[in-house]
């Protein structure tokens, strides 16, 4: 393990089209693609989804991606919708599927950085870069405006080589 990121960086990973396969749930829950469905009707359809979160699978390679990262005290950041149905489904998943010693924050998405920024300094690592591996590009902006460093996750090898070319994975 290298020590460079338990001293200078804090990795956080997201869930949703991440470790997990949030579009597979949709079309299981609606018979429909996301990208077929408008929000008002694709939310409500998911919020009424028994269990839907935490029922969610794994992305084909989260796994490796979960392998890579999780000796270097990851901290999941996921996103939530409206409503208070979601959060502890995804608790429920990643207690069930990470360990119940993995902290997971949750709020909703564009508020990522503050709610990071504010775990690092609750948990006295004010100076730790933060790194989020997220799969929304329209994250990376107020990610790294506010000081962190963005991986935009298409694929786990991809995020890992990344987190390799910063010298954290080796």
């Amino acid at each position: 393990m290298s020590g460079i990121l338990i001293s200078e960086y804090q990795l956080f990973v997201d869930l949703d089209g991440v470790l997990v396969d949030f579009e597979t749930g949709v079309r299981r829950a609606t018979g429909k693609e996301p990208s077929e469905l408008h929000p008002r009707r694709m939310w409500p359809a998911i919020a009424g989804t028994k269990g839907f979160y935490d029922r969610l699978g794994w992305m084909p390679d989260g796994r490796d991606l979960w392998e890579a990262v999780k000796g270097y005290s990851p901290v999941i950041l996921t996103g939530l919708p409206m409503g208070k149905w979601a959060e502890p489904q995804k608790r429920t998943w990643c207690e069930r599927e990470l360990g119940p010693e993995i902290p997971v924050i949750t709020g909703m998405s564009r508020r990522k950085a503050e709610l990071a920024l504010s775990w690092l300094e609750e948990n006295g690592m004010p100076d730790k870069t933060p790194i989020l591996i997220d799969d929304r590009l329209k994250i990376k902006e107020p990610w790294e405006a506010a000081g962190g460093i963005f991986i935009l996750h298409l694929h786990a090898a991809g995020s890992i080589e990344a987190l390799k070319g910063l010298g954290i994975l080796t």
